[in-house]
């Protein structure tokens, strides 16, 4: 059967682990697709899964892989804009007061390994993430990553309580108090429901990231990963609703951007995740291939936010706000996103509607790239006083001789809009007399440094998705 050219770029505000790249017309290397996929999906996507691991994941990277294999038992309706909460493994629910969930469970439904999933499956999975979590208080090992997710904001009260199965597919969540996110907070992966039978021996461990075999009810099932490669899935053709539309799906790892889009011009991908908006032209204009502007074609503002870290430990609230002042927020987003990007008000994205805090700030807060004042609250700490605040190459000629501050920029490469901000705010940080360290890592490495190793951080250029759809 001839392959079908389904070429789909999906462009939200900004990606998280996805790159994005200029047009050069030589191909490098690429991963290597069997014959035998004819018909399958082809995504092209910049990193691998940091981990197997449900309950550990925090990545997109790795939540991408998962959420193709692993369910929930609530999720959120794709084919909805609005993208409502609905029951997935979930039959229905029911809150008998604030704090005791009933759920009903559906019936019929089978792992990939064939392991009926009903209360017995569920209590165990739950149970599961309350231990790699350590909200039970008896984990000696390794602690999941995402352990706050799974507490009250005080850090330490757990907000599960326990967990009982109920007859054959009922079960009944306690809760210590009442916390209004709790459906939403379950549709994140990490409440993922695997396989108990073909896990059993990762009851208290990590899934392994080489030798593992994930084991879902998903409408795929995880065939393997070949790091630096590709990550495989075959269809599920006794999923529980109707099976994909594809034999199969590879996500097909590039190292670099520029080899993605070539071969998404070439029609070797179907879906280019790496897409850069400089190239969105290019695709537009061919024929066979579907350009999705996701604000423009919904009317609805991304849910992704990009941003500038910086370690509190190093720098200090008045390094912080000069930092602040000499970023050109307008390039930003006119040049380096092609104006695919808009200045963020608040903590969160204004997709989550009325919880949003839309008032335009004024003041400091609306400061864009205003090198004179970031010079004027530098000499403010007596620093770098000789200096004509209004003389750009007496600060630049500083930072490049004997700078005030060296600070290191971290970010993952392969990610054309990050690695076009390492060159901006170089030139931007030396018109106040500050020097940078260009810290380009793969995005394996960035995620080591963010989970593991924050001292390691100076600034840092990262992207930002909800774990579940409640700004609350």
């Amino acid at each position: 059967m001839e392959k079908k050219n389904i070429a789909i770029t999906i462009l939200i505000v900004a990606l998280v682990a996805s790159g994005v790249g200029n047009i050069i017309l030589a191909l490098i290397q690429e991963p290597q697709v069997a014959p035998d996929t004819t018909d399958y999906l082809v995504r092209a996507t910049s990193a691998g899964p940091d981990t197997l691991e449900i309950v550990d994941a925090w990545d997109s990277a790795s939540n991408d892989v998962l959420e193709q294999v692993v369910e929930n038992l609530f999720f959120y309706d794709l084919t909805n804009v609005d993208l409502p909460r609905i029951n997935l493994l979930a039959y229905s629910y029911y809150w008998t007061d604030t704090t005791h969930l009933q759920i009903q469970l559906r019936e019929g439904i089978l792992f990939h390994d064939g392991t009926p999933f009903n209360a017995a499956a569920a209590k165990w999975n739950l149970d599961r993430l309350l231990y790699l979590t350590n909200c039970t208080g008896t984990n000696p090992s390794t602690v999941a990553q995402t352990q706050s997710l799974w507490m009250f904001p005080d850090g330490v009260t757990p907000i599960i309580s326990s967990v009982a199965t109920v007859g054959t597919h009922n079960i009944t969540i306690t809760l210590p108090a009442p916390y209004a996110p709790f459906l939403s907070t379950l549709t994140y992966i990490n409440a993922g429901m695997i396989s108990p039978t073909a896990h059993a021996s990762d009851a208290t461990t990590f899934i392994d990231l080489t030798t593992g075999h994930l084991v879902g009810t998903g409408p795929f099932e995880y065939v393997n990963y070949v790091p630096g490669v590709e990550v495989r899935f075959a269809r599920n053709d006794a999923y529980w609703m109707e099976p994909a539309n594809f034999p199969g799906v590879i996500y097909a790892i590039y190292s670099d951007v520029t080899t993605a889009h070539n071969a998404f011009l070439g029609y070797t991908v179907d879906w280019n995740a790496m897409a850069a908006d400089q190239n969105l032209a290019l695709y537009v204009a061919d024929p066979k291939l579907t350009v999705k502007y996701f604000t423009v074609d919904t009317g609805k503002p991304s849910l992704v936010y990009q941003y500038m870290g910086i370690n509190n430990n190093k720098y200090n609230a008045t390094w912080r706000q000069a930092m602040a002042f000499a970023i050109n927020y307008s390039y930003v987003i006119d040049v380096l996103r092609l104006g695919n990007a808009f200045r963020a008000y608040s903590a969160i994205s204004p997709g989550f509607g009325g919880a949003y805090n839309d008032s335009v700030p004024t003041g400091p807060y609306a400061i864009d790239h205003d090198v004179v004042a970031a010079r004027d609250i530098i000499q403010a700490m007596d620093l770098a006083t000789t200096l004509d605040v209004n003389d750009d190459e007496d600060w630049t000629d500083l930072a490049a001789a004997t700078p005030l501050l060296t600070v290191t920029h971290t970010y993952n490469t392969g990610n054309q809009f990050r690695e076009d901000y390492q060159v901006a705010i170089t030139s931007w940080f030396n018109l106040i007399g500050v020097a940078v360290v260009d810290d380009g890592v793969t995005f394996s490495e960035f995620l080591t440094y963010l989970y593991d190793d924050y001292d390691h951080l100076g600034v840092y250029a990262i992207g930002w998705a909800p774990d579940y759809l409640d700004p609350y």
